[in-house]
């Protein structure tokens, strides 16, 4: 098994190449990356928002009144950060087509 799944020998493993950037690149790679992560989380939060209320509700901590207003709420907030995101990772995309162009 000697080296399988590495690259130039065992001292570092393929992931490592996959996630590495040009020092130039570093930081924009990086922020590109929580800027999907963010993505993801913000997704996954909006596919369990309405089990998250169902739960809070089963446990009192919200009023079964008050469960729909606060689901509501949830999805808009979920929404709101999603745009922010999307218009983060647009204003990303631009700079780095500008910086191509110039």
């Amino acid at each position: 098994m000697t080296g399988q799944g590495t690259i130039n020998g065992p001292q570092r493993l393929a992931i490592a190449w996959l996630t590495r950037f040009p020092p130039r690149l570093r930081q924009e790679g990086r922020r590109l990356g929580l800027l999907i992560l963010g993505h993801l989380t913000i997704f996954l939060l909006a596919l369990g928002h309405d089990e998250i209320v169902a739960e809070c509700v089963e446990n009192g901590m919200i009023a079964a009144h008050r469960a729909e207003t606060v689901e509501l709420v949830i999805g808009l907030g979920l929404f709101l950060c999603w745009s922010v995101l999307t218009v983060a990772m647009v204003r990303m995309i631009d700079r780095a087509r500008a910086g191509v162009l110039d």
